[in-house]
């Protein structure tokens, strides 16, 4: 390898940062590499944690400035759509008037991709707990702004942020098809959560219910991928198989 081909660099919303990195890396050739920076995230119900990191978009984009990176995606649903669709909005033009290298969110690679995939009605499987409920409302009004509709919200479990990393590949498998096996009328399936291995269970959940599947991390992988010609080998999903 001669040289890089391009450094994606990530906007953590929590204090540490597993999955993401661990799914980046299942899927990402050897010529491209992620930089990384947190915010302040260690549990997504406290209020509190969410402000303080909102705080920091711009600190966070300079930093990652510093080290050189050709694209810059935000990540952390959660965080992103905490104020709705407006609050995003807000964050997106924070990030361009810092950034001197292309932005994006997670929440925006998520409207992207279920559009490359022609899908307008997603069955989402969630990580969020009770108390997140409102994360529920903004994200299907979210969607509802770029015509798509969610089907149906199922949870995983009662889970705070820095648990989910303990869920096992497989056992998530097992539980998106099982809840899969129980609703019909849908299009695509959204696994909720970067701290969620997901990208190596895709293509199983595919096979097993013939429809597409998209993970928060395949959808940042194909984010970061698409505008730089990446492609990525066959066995990760349609999304990332289509690049």
């Amino acid at each position: 390898m001669d040289q890089w081909k391009a450094r994606f660099g990530m906007i953590h919303p929590r204090v540490c940062c597993d999955m993401e990195i661990y799914d980046f890396y299942q899927v990402a050739p050897k010529d491209v590499a992620l930089v990384t920076t947190h915010l302040e995230v260690v549990d997504s119900a406290r209020h509190e944690e969410v402000e303080a990191s909102l705080a920091l978009v711009e600190r966070a984009v300079e930093r990652l400035t510093l080290s050189g990176v050709d694209f810059i995606l935000m990540n952390g649903v959660p965080l992103l759509m905490y104020h709705g669709y407006d609050g995003h909005r807000r964050i997106v033009e924070r990030m361009r008037a810092a950034a001197k290298v292309p932005v994006t969110t997670g929440a925006q690679a998520l409207v992207d991709a279920f559009g490359s995939l022609g899908a307008k009605r997603i069955l989402t499987v969630s990580s969020w707990r009770r108390e997140s409920e409102h994360l529920v409302a903004n994200l299907k009004g979210f969607f509802a702004a770029a015509g798509i509709a969610v089907a149906a919200v199922e949870g995983i479990g009662e889970f705070r942020s820095y648990e989910k990393n303990r869920i096992a590949p497989a056992q998530l498998r097992d539980r998106v098809l099982a809840i899969a096996s129980g609703h019909r009328d849908y299009d695509a399936i959204y696994i909720q959560s970067g701290t969620l291995a997901t990208v190596a269970i895709i293509d199983a959940i595919e096979r097993e219910t013939g429809k597409p599947a998209v993970s928060s991390n395949s959808a940042n992988a194909w984010a970061y991928f698409r505008p730089f010609g990446i492609k990525v080998g066959a066995g990760f999903g349609r999304l990332l198989g289509s690049l």
